[in-house]
């Protein structure tokens, strides 16, 4: 590579729930050559690896052992102010959506997650 070819920057994309399954769904629907995925099953492994490096873009279960995914979304938003967050929530109603504006939660997605909806969503930040 020479010094005037720039090699582009991969989309940084956290994924944190305690269900392996939804985590490798959620991983293999969102992977690509233009973003790097990584997995984590609690709040406290999240906040770890954030601590060192910065996300473009996470998806939170909203429950979540420890910590919920709201609180998570806050930490996110102090730690990487322009990180978007996903909260992923088997809840329905007004209270939740609330409660994830309040936590400074840029979306919620409601389980089972429409993996159409989920890549849009990825593709639609990325290029913002």
């Amino acid at each position: 590579m020479t010094a005037t070819e720039i090699k582009p920057s991969l989309y940084r994309i956290l994924i944190v729930d305690d269900e392996p399954a939804i985590c490798e769904i959620l991983a293999e629907v969102l992977k690509s050559p233009t973003r790097s995925i990584e997995i984590r099953d609690t709040a406290r492994g999240a906040l770890e690896f954030l601590a060192q490096n910065p996300v473009d873009l996470a998806f939170l279960d909203v429950n979540l052992p420890g910590m919920s995914g709201l609180d998570l979304a806050q930490r996110i938003k102090a730690l990487h102010p322009h990180a978007r967050v996903i909260i992923c929530t088997g809840y329905c109603g007004e209270e939740i959506e609330a409660q994830a504006q309040a936590a400074q939660a840029d979306r919620v997605l409601h389980k089972p997650l429409d993996f159409g909806e989920v890549l849009q969503l990825a593709d639609s930040y990325a290029i913002e």
